[in-house]
């Protein structure tokens, strides 16, 4: 696990604008219907995949959110466990998943930093009592530190690229899931 200096958290990134109303992005039929995917979608890519499923843990660290991550999340405190994933076909990434746990959170569920390789998704279901609020959208450009996460594997840079994040609650605690959309599982 790593962590990012303190010098970094005070540069100020420009916040990403998300929103609800998907229809303002114009995205193709094919892009919204994975932007809306109701179900898992560890799920959807593992279905998607004609040859072999995986999930690489690209990066688990501690780490301090932007302002904006903090307002997402209505919490003051910082400080946050960030975990860093993809969703591959036959090693290629198709999903970029990133996971942003504030302090508070990963005290009251220590589990959420012990997932290694498993998905988070099927994990937050099986709880029960995990609620996501709805979803969020954007269209990714290289300025986004998200999407410079993101296409940090690729081996050609998109022009953009397409996101949505979530909420979820566990009791009075909460979490954040941005998930970014990468060509090969778009094409």
């Amino acid at each position: 696990m790593t962590s990012r200096p303190i010098e970094a958290a005070l540069h100020v990134e420009p916040a990403i604008r998300w929103t609800r109303a998907l229809a303002s992005l114009r995205p193709d039929p094919e892009v919204e219907g994975w932007l809306t995917e109701p179900g898992l979608l560890t799920e959807r890519v593992r279905r998607h995949c004609n040859g072999e499923f995986g999930l690489r843990v690209v990066d688990e660290r501690l780490d301090v959110l932007t302002a904006a991550d903090a307002a997402a999340l209505g919490v003051a405190d910082l400080s946050a466990f960030v975990r860093e994933i993809e969703l591959t076909c036959d090693g290629a990434p198709d999903v970029f998943a990133q996971t942003l746990v504030p302090a508070a959170t990963l005290a009251a569920e220590p589990w959420l930093a012990l997932l290694g390789k498993d998905a988070l998704g099927p994990r937050l279901a099986s709880l029960g009592g995990a609620v996501r609020d709805p979803l969020e959208f954007a269209r990714l450009t290289p300025s986004d530190g998200l999407f410079a996460r993101a296409a940090s594997s690729l081996p050609s840079v998109p022009p953009a690229l397409w996101a949505r994040r979530a909420r979820y609650r566990l009791a009075t605690h909460c979490l954040v899931v941005q998930e970014v959309f990468l060509p090969g599982v778009l094409s």
